[in-house]
């Protein structure tokens, strides 16, 4: 009777571990799924449909609450921050692609916030019970030794300080967390006290590398953006630059800073990127004339129009350009088109 009952306890320990690797499991498939429900679907939606996604949104945070709550950790200070200002981005998000960044970022921290405290937890636990064993009671001198736990040994203690009944405690408890690597802890004993010296485990030592790798990769990604290295997309304002029509002097054609006075008051009105004649434009891009031609980046583009494109608010990057505009239209006869872009892309820059 008494092997029936333990059979049953094992039983339900798995089915606990199984359960919480599920959890673990369709968290990480939902928020792949939402990254590419965001990143490459997002030209066959609506772009103001902002509300149906932040549902989506709504449902991996109420989600990793659940999964908060089925490790224990709902009441940790650093879940209840991360909880909280997931709710918080997801509500001050204004569109796809800020809502799309929010989960990448926000809701991976947040469901790896949620396994590090689960980490922490069990480890807290684990030194509660080396504490109170009677070896470690009666243990006068500084000692230290590694805890090895792992599903195939159960756990190990190197060397053997602790008690047998200790170490099988332990070993239901990392079942019940359902954790699924090898633990390594090297624990330091003074004065009858354990304390957790650092983990010595690989496998999070590998992890943490790559989630830097990862995060290191999406800043690059971002500055390459902003600096105009890799291609841009989002919405903005086509500008299309005609000469004075039947204009022969001199004044009447387009010049290298009639275009550079129309860069400079676009980006004051919030342009993330900008190119001109199909060149986009970086920190140090010239725009120069050479004879009667424009040349941007060292590259002859086409004129009459001057095709210039910028991503940002499109209202506002069209109000920015009154001012020039009534300027070379009225006094210069040239013919300024400014057309709003749902979708403007801007190519890298290329030497």
């Amino acid at each position: 009777m008494k092997q029936e009952s333990g059979h049953a306890r094992h039983a339900i320990l798995d089915n606990k571990v199984l359960i919480l690797l599920i959890a673990v499991l369709v968290v990480n498939a939902l928020i792949a799924g939402l990254n590419f429900h965001f990143l490459y679907l997002r030209a066959d939606e609506d772009p103001k449909d902002l509300d149906s996604k932040k549902v989506i949104a709504q449902d991996l945070l109420d989600y990793s609450r659940r999964l908060a709550k089925e490790t224990g950790v709902q009441d940790r200070s650093s879940v209840r921050e991360a909880l909280a200002g997931f709710n918080y981005e997801i509500d001050l998000a204004e569109d796809g692609d800020e809502l799309a960044r929010i989960i990448f970022t926000h809701g991976r921290q947040l469901q790896e916030t949620i396994l590090r405290e689960r980490d922490a937890l069990l480890q807290e636990k684990i030194l509660a019970l080396v504490n109170q064993d009677e070896n470690i009671q009666q243990e006068t001198e500084k000692v230290q030794f590694v805890l090895s736990i792992s599903g195939s040994e159960g756990a190990l203690a190197d060397p053997p300080l602790l008690e047998k009944g200790t170490l099988e405690e332990i070993f239901e408890l990392y079942q019940e967390s359902g954790i699924a690597q090898e633990q390594a802890l090297q624990i330091e004993v003074e004065e009858g006290r354990s304390r957790l010296q650092a983990p010595y485990n690989p496998l999070e030592y590998i992890q943490s590398l790559n989630e830097e790798i990862d995060s290191l990769r999406l800043s690059l990604h971002e500055l390459r953006l902003e600096a105009g290295f890799a291609e841009m997309v989002g919405e903005g304002v086509l500008i299309e630059l005609y000469d004075s029509q039947d204009g022969y002097e001199g004044g009447d054609l387009i010049h290298d800073s009639d275009v550079r006075d129309i860069v400079n008051e676009l980006y004051a009105a919030g342009a993330k990127g900008v190119a001109v004649g199909g060149q986009r434009l970086v920190a140090t891009s010239p725009i120069r004339c050479v004879g009667p031609v424009i040349r941007v980046n060292d590259r002859e583009i086409s004129a009459n129009p001057v095709e210039i494109k910028a991503v940002g608010d499109p209202e506002v990057l069209a109000s920015g350009l009154d001012i020039i505009r009534f300027s070379l239209e009225y006094h210069r006869g040239f013919k300024l088109n400014i057309e709003k872009k749902e979708e403007i892309t801007l190519p890298p820059y290329r030497n």
